[in-house]
């Protein structure tokens, strides 16, 4: 009995001790192939399953992680991005290309240990700087802004573009040294991406991802999943984000992820403009199509 006082009190002394502190999650081991912080515990094939067997029933989504300005889905305001500002030397080498509409640049966080396995961020020194979503190493063409891991387009990992998000099939090639002003409708693998049928239903939304996967061959490219970041080499991209209903909980609240996302079927061209010392990606995009994303039909 005497033990387990001890015990308990040493437990609230510590609570004690923590409490209003930011939450810290340990430094994850550098290991990105044998770990999945795009979906976390939930990945592959598995989430379908999970999505089909979850209740549709949402309620109140008062809660601070929800917030608009703040929460786990907002846009970055310009003063998060700091650390991640490109440089003026490379603005002004894109200036005419980025008054066309639809067209952006950005830097990605090459740091993959920043990366949070949860919604709590990742709080070590090293970190502090990439406090926005998927720590500034994940970004939406569709939202435009860095974004969660399982909400993004694209994300750097381990010197990799990956993709992988929630009720979404991303698929992507590299083209080669391609200027970016000349990627159009016409540039090889661009016909290929929108003649892409997308998904209606789970066991067509598998089938899709296992191709994927795999990587399919055409027009002389390699469309996959995942592909090697390269200094001057261009990619395209189709992102397709279906519709639908994602259901999570927050501290008892439940909603539907996806209507915090903007969801939509995008062919987007990106080059790699310059890898900066840190490792730091920069890219140059454009959007060449941006349509209603289908919606993906599953058993509730």
């Amino acid at each position: 009995m005497f033990w387990c006082r001890v015990v308990f009190l040493l437990s609230l002394l510590f609570a004690v001790k923590v409490a209003g502190q930011i939450p810290v999650l340990p430094t994850p081991t550098p290991n990105p192939r044998n770990v999945n912080p795009i979906m976390g515990d939930t990945g592959g094939f598995d989430r379908l399953r999970s999505i089909e067997m979850m209740s549709p029933k949402e309620r109140s989504k008062n809660h601070p992680l929800l917030d608009e300005k703040k929460g786990i889905y907002r846009r970055p305001a310009r003063k998060e991005t700091e650390a991640l500002a490109v440089s003026e030397t490379l603005l002004q080498r894109y200036a005419k290309f980025l008054k066309a509409p639809n067209t952006g640049i950005i830097k990605l966080n090459a740091d993959y240990s920043c990366i949070p396995t949860s919604d709590m961020v990742v709080a070590t020194e090293n970190c502090l700087a990439f406090l926005m979503p998927g720590a500034g190493a994940a970004f939406s063409f569709r939202t435009e802004s860095y974004r969660l891991l399982r909400l993004a387009d694209v994300i750097l990992l381990a010197g990799e573009f990956r993709t992988g998000g929630i009720l979404q099939h991303v698929i992507m090639a590299n083209i080669g040294d391609v200027p970016i002003e000349d990627v159009s409708s016409e540039t090889n693998g661009i016909k290929f991406l929108i003649d892409l049928k997308p998904a209606s239903d789970g066991p067509s939304f598998t089938r899709f991802d296992e191709s994927v996967a795999a990587g399919i061959e055409a027009g002389g490219l390699m469309f996959r999943k995942a592909h090697a970041v390269k200094l001057d080499s261009t990619y395209i991209l189709r992102s397709i984000a279906y519709r639908g209903k994602y259901i999570r909980s927050i501290d008892g609240i439940v909603y539907n992820e996806l209507d915090y996302d903007k969801r939509r079927d995008v062919i987007v061209a990106f080059r790699v403009a310059e890898i900066d010392s840190n490792g730091n990606v920069n890219l140059v995009w454009k959007r060449l199509r941006d349509i209603e994303a289908p919606k993906l039909e599953l058993n509730e």
